[in-house]
C-alpha cells in the first residue's frame, strides 16, 4: 500500500508541475500575440509603400466551421503564397473566410499554382510582408489567456506550497513522536 500512496503522490506532483507549466505558457503566448499583433499593426501603419501584388498559392488548407445541426455556417481558407517584388522572392500567410449568406464563394476554385491578389507592405527592414488581418478576435483572445494564465499558475502554487507545508508537518509529526 505504501508505494501504491507513493505512485499517486508521484503522479499528483507530475500534473501540479504540468498544469504550472500549462499556464506559464498560456501568459506568455498571450504576451507574445500582443506584443507581435501590435508590433505588425505599428510597422503597417507607418510603412511608406503599400501596395497590391499577385501572389502564387504553393499551399492551402480549408476548414469547415459547423453549428449544433451540423450547418455550415463559415468555410476558412488558409493560403501560404509566394510574391515577386523587385526580383526577391517573400512568402505570407493569408486567411479568407466565405459565409453562406454572400455564398459567392470565390475562393472555393482556387488550387495551388493559382495567382491572387494580396495588399502587401514594406517593412522598416526593407522587406515585405502581407499585410496583416488585424483580427480582433485572435486579439481578444491573447488577452484572455494571460489572467486564464496567471489564475492556473497562482492556483497550483498555492496547491504545490499547501502540499509540501503539509508534507513537512507530517514528517515532522513523525520525527517528534
Amino acid at each position: 500500500m505504501g508505494k501504491k500512496m507513493n505512485k499517486e503522490k508521484k503522479n499528483d506532483f507530475l500534473y501540479d508541475i504540468l498544469a504550472l507549466l500549462l499556464g506559464v505558457a498560456m501568459i506568455a503566448v498571450g504576451l507574445w500575440g500582443i506584443v507581435s499583433s501590435r508590433i505588425e499593426s505599428k510597422e503597417y501603419k507607418n510603412s511608406s509603400d503599400i501596395k497590391n501584388v499577385s501572389a502564387v498559392i504553393y499551399s492551402f488548407s480549408k476548414h469547415e466551421e459547423k453549428d449544433d445541426n451540423n450547418i455550415v455556417e463559415c468555410i476558412k481558407y488558409d493560403f501560404k503564397v509566394k510574391f515577386d517584388v523587385d526580383g526577391k522572392t517573400y512568402k505570407g500567410r493569408i486567411e479568407k473566410r466565405a459565409y453562406p449568406r454572400k455564398w459567392e464563394d470565390k475562393y472555393k476554385k482556387l488550387r495551388t499554382g493559382d495567382s491572387i491578389d494580396v495588399e502587401i507592405y514594406k517593412t522598416s527592414k526593407g522587406s515585405y510582408k502581407v499585410s496583416p488581418e488585424g483580427n480582433p478576435a485572435d486579439f481578444m483572445l491573447y488577452c484572455f489567456s494571460i489572467p486564464v494564465g496567471a489564475l492556473i499558475t497562482v492556483g497550483m502554487s498555492i496547491d504545490i506550497v499547501r502540499k509540501n507545508s503539509k508534507k513537512a508537518k507530517d514528517d515532522s509529526s513523525k520525527t517528534d513522536k
